[in-house]
């Protein structure tokens, strides 16, 4: 450790176990014609009860989480997105009871629990009209819910003809046939049409098509899908066989077996000329519709490529293509999400997503003058100390966990003090407050629950210390509140003291998608709150006055917020990795335009280094310097990077063009991309040139707690590698940057990152070693040569 440099703990000890993949949905359907919808996402499904919503523009960015509905232990097993024109987008999912969930996309909440009463649901599947659902029943029913009526409104259509055995997976031909993949080795086809002329024969069991038998045991068909270009059936079974069958005269076409274990997922391109299928084998395969012949009689599958992505099961995909979309999507046991390539599956670039929360909602804070660091998962709360001793490879120890009902909601954020001694834990419909108190020995947390009539009752998604007593809290609903919780300890008649936000003019965008409408991030200081929304609007509230205003309206997703005290301001991050820093004194004013930025702002938000542009990884935090207020730290999940706001970046005399799409393929920014549907300026984009240097998402497995960071001899040798150029203006150029910006990609991936002190910053990570350590995967045979 030198003089000059900074130490950083690399905490891995807390325990964050995120969930698998079960189940994946875009938001609509591919189309090869139109350009991408500036509504597409993406939900994905885990173990845990949790959904994640992604945006594919900008790199992918994770939007929003859906917490569990059903309490601890219920599994996301089934997503279907139904998407009407001139209609909200609505989610629907399934897990492990009698019931189909559809989420409240304002707030993330249960909006309803609808009980088919017909047995456990292992599959769900939506018709083509995006007006009824289909699901499969362990006892053999098929039932059909009506979802016409709008948000919130399931109702019971009919019940098809029942069977023996379970319906593993559901698929629609249109809005006449329901196709059900089944455990006693069967492919069954239902009439579902509602028309009055096959009324008659609704709800009848058509044809039946049976897969190959294993010896000693029933095949399940895991999955089935239809291709309507071709009007064929293609399922996947527990034998590791890929069957295409002829939809009208239930016939088998041809049969594959390229897996070693059960085919669980199915999907396809726009065109259905290309089917791809996954497994318990981990391997991703590729069939294509052989057009070696103009006769479309003797057009053949052939099995035309495969790779290995994934370390461990795929258990979903899901494919989306448009004019400027191509993505193939699996996840599993792995607990990521891989995003590849439809068209150039077999040789094309692919990237593997984190696994660890990548929005505000993370999981751990940061108790800088106790040196705790709390995580908290699910209905449990975990509180380490962070030891002195740098040379202690244990550093650290267990001081308090806490466990709350299993049966509540989950747990959406925690809160500390300042001094550490009250600990406040935020779910969607309570808010619990619990006073610490260290035991003599100093090695545990005493734990003592704290009354508050008012907060039990209030559910909560911010909250945040104004003091050691008053706290600012926001609601699921964005009501805004201050509360002094030592007035009501002490029996006071202290109530809440409501903040009104500036008026809010809904969009397109966050019409189709409430949650953009709503809070995202929320900063408070003595004086000012500051929040902003998903859809890019920042606005800021008086604690003093009460008085508020909107700062301004970005045209981005805001991924990081923070208030800059001394220096009266407010540095955002947005989506497309630009750094805003705005005034919040008395000065500034929503019309005042240029005024609302401050000068390093306005010579530097379109003048980043290109290696920040460049990044995959969004920001997730910032956190400042207590001795220094111009110098900035800012983190994503594989990355940390300093700015120093006294110095201007050097200005880049490349020319910048728009950029379309990533070079690699595997993200969209292209018109529709922008918030609101709104049009940005040729001087808005940066320049083209992408970064794939970034590719590799290997984990350093240096497990030091603590190291030396220092700042000026690293910078100067990435950009000693970096630089092209001999001139004296790239180098003074070069030399100016690495004063004002550092970058380190060493820590990864990371949880939280922040200061304890000037000289000692806190990074906590959960390499993703560890977690495959966890759970065996099947074993692949290896070539010899």
């Amino acid at each position: 450790m030198t003089g000059h440099g900074t130490v950083v703990h690399r905490a891995r000890f807390c325990d964050f176990l995120p969930g698998n993949i079960t189940s994946l949905a875009f938001s609509h359907r591919s189309t090869a014609s139109k350009l991408t919808p500036s509504d597409l996402r993406l939900a994905v499904g885990k173990s845990d009860g949790t959904v994640d919503v992604w945006n594919p523009r900008n790199n992918w960015i994770q939007e929003f989480a859906i917490g569990s509905g059903g309490g601890e232990g219920r599994s996301i097993e089934g997503l279907v997105w139904c998407n009407v024109r001139g209609q909200p987008l609505r989610l629907f999912s399934i897990g492990g009871s009698t019931t189909i969930t559809e989420w409240d996309l304002r707030d993330g909440s249960l909006l309803k629990n609808y009980d088919c009463n017909a047995g456990v649901i292992w599959s769900i599947g939506i018709n083509r009209s995006q007006d009824k659902l289909a699901v499969g029943c362990d006892n053999g029913a098929v039932v059909i819910v009506d979802i016409s009526g709008g948000s919130g409104s399931l109702e019971h259509d009919t019940i098809l003809a029942r069977q023996e055995s379970r319906i593993l997976n559901i698929a629609w031909n249109g809005d006449e046939f329901v196709i059900g993949g089944c455990s006693d080795g069967k492919i069954r086809v239902w009439s579902a049409a509602a028309n009055e002329s096959q009324e008659a024969a609704r709800g009848r069991l058509l044809h039946t098509m049976k897969v190959d038998k294993a010896r000693g045991e029933s095949t399940l068909v895991w999955s089935v899908l239809y291709l309507p270009n071709l009007n064929q059936i293609v399922s996947g079974d527990s034998t590791g066989s890929v069957k295409f069958w002829d939809f009208q005269y239930a016939t088998l076409l041809q049969s594959f077996k390229p897996h070693e274990a059960d085919v669980l997922c199915l999907t396809a391109d726009v065109d259905n000329n290309s089917v791809f299928t996954a497994g318990v084998d981990r391997k991703i395969f590729q069939f294509s519709y052989s057009t070696a012949s103009n006769k479309q009689s003797s057009r053949k599958w052939v099995n035309a490529a495969n790779r290995l992505f994934h370390g461990n099961d795929v258990r979903a995909m899901a494919a989306y293509q448009s004019r400027g979309a191509d993505f193939l999507v699996s996840g599993g046991v792995e607990k990521t999400f891989v995003v590849s390539s439809l068209s150039s599956f077999a040789n094309g670039n692919y990237r593997k997503m984190t696994h660890v929360p990548a929005t505000a909602q993370r999981n751990v804070l940061l108790a800088p003058q106790q040196r705790y660091i709390v995580m908290w998962q699910n209905s449990t709360v975990k509180v380490w100390y962070l030891g002195t001793d740098v040379e202690d490879e244990k550093n650290y120890r267990l001081v308090c966990k806490l466990s709350l009902n299993k049966e509540d909601e989950p747990i959406l954020r925690c809160t500390m003090s300042f001094d550490g001694q009250v600990l406040v834990v935020s779910r969607m419909s309570s808010t619990k407050i619990f006073h610490l108190l260290p035991n003599e020995t100093m090695t545990k947390l005493k734990v003592t629950k704290l009354d508050n009539d008012f907060l039990l009752k209030t559910g909560s998604k911010f909250v945040k210390f104004v003091d050691s007593s008053v706290i600012v809290v926001c609601t699921p609903d964005d009501e805004l509140f201050t509360l002094d919780l030592e007035s009501d300890i002490e029996g006071g008649d202290e109530k809440p003291t409501e903040l009104e936000m500036p008026a809010f003019q809904g969009t397109k965008s966050t019409f189709e998608l409430p949650y953009l409408a709503r809070v995202n991030h929320m900063d408070v200081t003595e004086g000012y709150v500051v929040v902003s929304r998903g859809c890019g609007i920042v606005d800021i509230i008086d604690l003093k006055t009460h008085e508020s205003k909107s700062l301004i309206r970005l045209t981005d997703y805001i991924t990081a917020l923070k208030i800059n005290t001394e220096k009266s301001s407010v540095i955002v991050v947005t989506s497309e990795n630009k750094i805003y820093e705005l005034r919040i004194d008395d000065g500034a004013n929503a019309e005042g335009g240029s005024e609302i930025l401050t000068e390093w702002s306005k010579k530097c938000t379109d003048n980043l280094p290109r290696r920040f542009q460049n990044l995959k990884d969004k920001c997730n935090g910032i956190f400042l310097d207590k001795e220094n207020c111009n110098m900035v730290w800012f983190w994503g999940t594989s990355w940390l990077v300093r700015f120093d706001f006294s110095l201007d970046l050097p200005l880049s005399k490349r020319k910048k063009v728009v950029l379309k799409r990533g070079r690699d393929g595997l993200t969209i920014t292209d018109e529709s991309n922008f918030m609101n549907d709104a049009t940005v300026s040729r001087g808005d984009f940066k320049d083209g040139e992408n970064n794939d240097d970034d590719e590799d998402d290997d984990d350093d497995d240096d497990d030091e707690d603590g190291m030396d960071l220092s700042v000026d001899d690293a910078i100067l040798r990435a950009n000693a590698r970096d630089s092209n150029s001999s001139t004296s203006s790239v180098l003074s150029r070069a030399k100016t940057e690495s004063q004002a910006f550092f970058i380190s990609d060493k820590f990864k991936p990371s949880l939280y990152a922040g200061f304890i002190n000037s000289k000692e910053i806190v990074v906590v990570e959960r390499p993703l070693a560890q977690l495959q350590a966890q759970q065996k995967a099947f074993h692949l045979s290896k070539l010899v040569f």
